[in-house]
């Protein structure tokens, strides 16, 4: 057995949480961003789950890559490096337009996301509360989401609102690759385990029901700005519906890291998963009333951020030795990738209400999962 690494520094710990949220506020963007590409014409509606699907595959790529690459390189170069890239990517998509130049350039940025991410990844696995950490990145890169957010649709760079979005992502990219020169010159993850059994037929029921949780959570928010744009609500409205719900994801992530350890994981899951199935109704019973969008919007960010915790609890819950959890991001990206690909393909054959129609079907088979998980796990 290799000897465990050392406790990273409160310093370490809040740069590279930075550098993480940097990395992901394009997750926050996202409904702003691929709205005013529709808009603008740059890309054609059904192809929005196509650019979200490219996006995130490399993202879960780029996070595999820069966990080998922290091992074998010093973190200053890989992180700066990967800023800077990241902020070139943006800054070339603008004035962009046609699927086949945005995903090469989107995917390019998802690599460079997914190696900054990596850096957050390393030094939350190497601190004493693991959990506790977890839902503090969760709450900062949403709270960043939710100023930036609010703040897009009453800047307009050039008369697009899309360059707007794609500069404020490059100028995340900047301040992470900023951000490296204060990381310790090596940030190693720990050694992997040779022992076998970690990914059993119980953590793997875990590990899709993450992937399938977030997969129909980004259905949603990859179609969200299009869904109010389609009930006639106005690119100020979607600033603030999209604001409020990241403001209720950092309520929902820091309540779970108060209270989560008081309540049972798998049944949290469900009982999550069946609310955010009625929060979809609740979307469409409400889609003529501005008030009711922003309360249900609220909810549906609170279930978001309070619901992925407990995906590590109920992991770690199967494997004590913290084995599976290490996998939980690159099912839970997975899913991201996949499921708005497929809400895409719903899209292009109906409309944008197919998408969180989708979704909700997705929210009711997850409540299914985990009951038979909870079987699985008693054999």
């Amino acid at each position: 057995m290799t000897a465990p690494l050392s406790p990273v520094t409160g310093r370490t710990l809040a740069t590279s949480i930075l550098i993480g949220s940097c990395a992901l506020l394009v997750l926050g963007v996202q409904p702003v961003l691929l709205g005013a590409m529709v808009q603008e014409g740059r890309i054609a509606e059904a192809q929005v789950g196509n650019l979200v699907t490219i996006e995130m595959l490399a993202m879960v790529l780029g996070s595999l890559a820069g966990i080998g690459l922290l091992r074998k390189m010093g973190a200053r170069v890989v992180i700066g490096l990967a800023g800077l890239v990241l902020a070139a990517m943006n800054l070339a998509m603008t004035g962009q337009s046609g699927i086949a130049i945005l995903s090469s350039l989107r995917g390019a940025a998802g690599l460079s996301e997914g190696v900054l991410v990596a850096s957050a990844l390393v030094a939350i696995s190497r601190v004493a509360r693991v959990e506790r950490a977890s839902a503090i990145f969760l709450a900062a890169q949403t709270l960043l989401q939710a100023v930036v957010a609010a703040t897009l649709p009453f800047i307009v760079a050039g008369s697009s609102r899309t360059d707007t979005a794609l500069l404020a992502l490059a100028i995340a990219g900047a301040i992470a690759a900023a951000a490296a020169l204060s990381l310790p010159q090596h940030l190693e993850p720990a050694a992997p385990d040779s022992e076998r059994g970690a990914l059993t037929r119980a953590s793997l029921t875990a590990l899709l029901g993450a992937g399938l949780f977030l997969g129909a959570i980004v259905s949603v928010w990859s179609y969200f700005g299009l869904w109010l744009i389609h009930y006639g609500y106005p690119p100020t409205f979607e600033g603030t519906a999209i604001s409020l719900c990241l403001v209720a994801q950092v309520i929902g992530a820091l309540t779970a890291a108060r209270f989560g350890e008081r309540l049972p994981n798998r049944q949290t899951i469900s009982a999550c998963a069946l609310a955010g199935a009625l929060l979809i109704a609740l979307f469409f019973a409400g889609r003529g009333n501005s008030t009711a969008i922003l309360a249900v919007s609220m909810a549906f960010g609170f279930v978001w951020l309070f619901t992925l915790p407990f995906f590590a609890g109920w992991l770690i819950e199967i494997d004590p030795g913290r084995r599976a959890v290490l996998y939980l991001t690159a099912f839970q990206l997975g899913g991201a990738a996949l499921l708005p690909s497929l809400a895409g393909i719903a899209v292009g054959s109906y409309s944008v209400d197919a998408a969180l129609i989708f979704s909700g079907a997705i929210f009711l088979i997850l409540a299914a999962v985990t009951f038979l998980g909870k079987a699985t796990i008693r054999r």
